[in-house]
């Protein structure tokens, strides 16, 4: 019965009942880049083809999709998978207190810089002739922008401005 008592693994390859799961190998910051990537597209998806409106009062409705979803679902994941071994608090957009109404303003102004960022920089492309990937599943006729292609020029804009933040002094606040 002694035998049994405080028996470690003197092997670190030895069984982990924590390793059984296969998301546990990937990066926290390809989980992370892969949520915000999902998220853009799916309120993009949401926006533009639930509702029949004017295209400012869509992204005005995808403004505040967005801000929601960042505050309340990006940030909340991102700062759950905060630990000691893996920090993940360089993947928030801004280090001010969470539970303080400067974090909803400041993802309010986060936001913003993203999706303006996100539709020059779509429009830029576009403009130089190079297609969407809408235009290449769907065929050159369909002229736009689609989910999967705002969504992956969200996270490239959010990756730029994370390395640009990342680079400058700041105290970090949970």
């Amino acid at each position: 019965m002694s035998k049994l008592k405080n028996k470690k693994p003197t092997n670190q390859n030895e069984y982990n009942p924590y390793g059984i799961d296969k998301l546990s190998n990937i990066k926290p910051g390809v989980k992370i880049g892969f949520l915000k990537f999902w998220v853009a597209g799916a309120a993009f998806f949401v926006t533009f083809t639930t509702f029949q409106l004017d295209i400012f009062d869509l992204l005005v409705l995808l403004y505040l999709i967005m801000v929601l979803s960042t505050e309340y679902i990006i940030n909340k994941v991102i700062v759950w998978m905060n630990n000691d071994r893996v920090p993940t608090l360089k993947y928030l957009p801004h280090h001010v207190n969470r539970k303080s109404l400067w974090s909803l303003l400041s993802t309010m102004g986060y936001v913003l810089v993203m999706i303006l960022g996100t539709y020059y920089l779509i429009e830029g492309i576009l403009g130089l002739g190079v297609p969407s990937i809408g235009m290449l599943l769907f065929g050159f006729d369909y002229v736009g922008v689609d989910p999967i292609t705002f969504g992956l020029f969200y996270w490239f804009v959010d990756f730029l401005y994370l390395a640009i933040k990342n680079k400058l002094p700041f105290k970090n606040v949970k």
